[in-house]
This record gives structure tokens, C-alpha cells and sequence, in this order.
């Protein structure tokens, strides 16, 4: 193994605690805002296991989507300024990297 790797990867994680510590209040937020559009998707995915899946486990998959859908959408009211938030926090790093990967993809295609 490599010294420096290690001391590198434990200065970064240091830091990396010390970062979410001193900004604690946002990543509360952040993570308020990611798990209503979470619950939803996962609804999305129950849902269609139920449908499209075996008949096993139908009637859970229904269940659990139901749940996870109500839950996902009374968060999406109830928290409807985090959702915003994260949304307008996540959407432009968003579209650097797949502006990104799309240059990269058409240089890539040019040779």
C-alpha cells in the first residue's frame, strides 16, 4: 500500500467530517429535499413490479408502492420549499456534467 494514499484519504474523509459538522444545517436540508423525489421513484418502481411483475408478490408490491407514493407526495407538499431547493441546487451541476459527457461523446465520435 502507499503511504500517501492512505494520509490523503484520511485527510480528505477529516475534512469531509469536519465539512458536513460546519454545515450541518444545509445538508439537513439537502437531504430533506433528495428523499421526497426518492419515495416517489421508488413508488414508481413498486408500482410497476406490481404490475408488470410476477403475481407472487403483487399484492406487496402494490402495498409498498401506495405507501411509498403517499408518503412521496404529502412530502413533496409538506416540503415543498426543500424539494425547490434541492432541485434548483442539483439541476445546474446537472447539466455540466451531461453537456460534458455529451462533448466528450461527440469528440470521441469525430475520430
Amino acid at each position: 500500500m502507499r503511504k500517501n494514499h492512505i494520509i490523503g484519504g484520511l485527510i480528505v474523509f477529516g475534512l469531509g467530517l469536519f465539512l458536513v459538522y460546519l454545515y450541518s444545517a444545509y445538508i439537513v436540508e439537502f437531504i430533506k429535499g433528495a428523499v421526497q423525489p426518492i419515495l416517489v421513484l421508488f413508488g414508481l418502481v413498486a408500482l410497476a413490479a406490481g404490475i408488470f411483475g410476477s403475481k407472487t408478490f403483487k399484492k406487496i408490491n402494490f402495498i409498498v408502492a401506495a405507501m411509498f407514493l403517499f408518503l412521496g407526495l404529502y412530502g413533496l407538499y409538506d416540503e415543498y420549499y426543500a424539494v425547490a431547493d434541492f432541485f434548483n441546487g442539483l439541476f445546474p451541476p446537472l447539466l455540466v456534467v451531461v453537456g460534458l459527457v455529451s462533448v466528450v461523446h461527440g469528440i470521441r465520435k469525430l475520430t
